[in-house]
């Protein structure tokens, strides 16, 4: 029997050359050059564990109560993760479906989406050329290794800010900014530019998928929007992102995630009581089909839900 809210065995982070602390604080543990937490992933390069009868991996729950955790969706359709860029991180692209699938991927497309939970003063992210740009030029610069941020939109982020980056579309978090991404359920990346670390690159494959074209920032910024409860974040084709502003109730007939960054939320079934503090995460599986959040004063608390096109 599943209960109405899972939770995360252990967590799931992931150390980078680049990342803080701002993860680490987060979730009140020692660790240093925190740059990604998985959120109840479900990616088989990354699988979180959940606390069932003692730990089980998500990936095996779902394979044995499909229905009961995501029903609608054939397999786990989305991938949450909170980054901590303390450095800047590399130029990337990643493919649509389509091309993944001509490129031979065997990992999905990834469309993604940021919302910005911290941002130091001054902090970038950087979406989209800012002019067209004729592939073989943009390939040059590459190889002379010129700062080709320059041919990039560098947009001043802070706290609440939200974009939808659709795949092809060229972008990087700039140091000092801490994100919600939320993502089709993929971890493809192709690297375009990287400072000169001297990482691989992949260059064949990103000029394969990238839109060269001039990308208005303001069509990849998201509006926010009030619902009952709830403000809407992020509103996109693969999934949506809410923040909770009061008490609500809140009915479903799938999945959702729900992470906690600031004080606690109270969430509650017809049969179970749970609380979720700041730093942890919970998984409401689609057997939960009504539940109601109480959140503190000051608390703040994000539902990701999946969406189907």
């Amino acid at each position: 029997m599943l209960p109405k809210f899972i939770f995360q065995a252990e967590e799931n982070l992931v150390e980078k050359p680049w990342g803080g602390n701002y993860i680490a604080r987060l979730k009140g543990i020692e660790a240093g050059n925190i740059g990604e937490s998985w959120e109840f992933s479900a990616h088989p390069s990354r699988p979180s564990k959940v606390a069932i009868n003692g730990v089980a991996q998500l990936t095996d729950l779902i394979a044995k109560f499909k229905d009961e955790i995501i029903n609608g969706f054939e397999e786990f359709p989305i991938l949450v993760k909170i980054i901590d860029a303390n450095e800047d991180l590399s130029v990337q692209v990643h493919p649509s479906e389509e091309q993944a699938k001509m490129l031979g991927e065997k990992d999905h497309g990834k469309p993604e989406a940021w919302v910005v939970l911290d941002a130091d003063e001054g902090a970038k992210i950087y979406l989209g050329f800012k002019e067209d740009v004729e592939p073989e030029e943009f390939r040059k610069a590459i190889e002379r290794n010129e700062n080709i941020l320059e041919y990039l939109n560098a947009i001043e982020v802070k706290k609440g800010d939200a974009f939808y980056i659709p795949a092809g579309t060229i972008h990087a978090l700039g140091r000092g900014v801490r994100v919600l991404e939320v993502s089709t359920n993929s971890n493809i990346t192709y690297r375009i530019y990287d400072y000169g670390r001297g990482r691989e690159l992949h260059l064949d494959k990103a000029f394969k998928v990238l839109n060269f074209k001039k990308m208005n920032v303001e069509e990849l910024r998201q509006k926010p929007k009030r619902l009952d409860g709830l403000m809407r974040c992020i509103d996109a084709p693969f999934f949506k992102v809410d923040r909770i502003i009061t008490d609500v109730k809140i009915s479903k007939d799938t999945f959702q995630i729900l992470l906690c960054v600031n004080g606690k939320v109270s969430l509650k079934s017809d049969s179970d009581v749970v609380e979720v503090t700041m730093g942890k995460s919970v998984l409401i599986p689609a057997i939960t089909k009504e539940y109601e959040v109480e959140i503190e004063e000051d608390a703040e608390a994000y539902v990701v839900s999946p969406a189907k096109i």
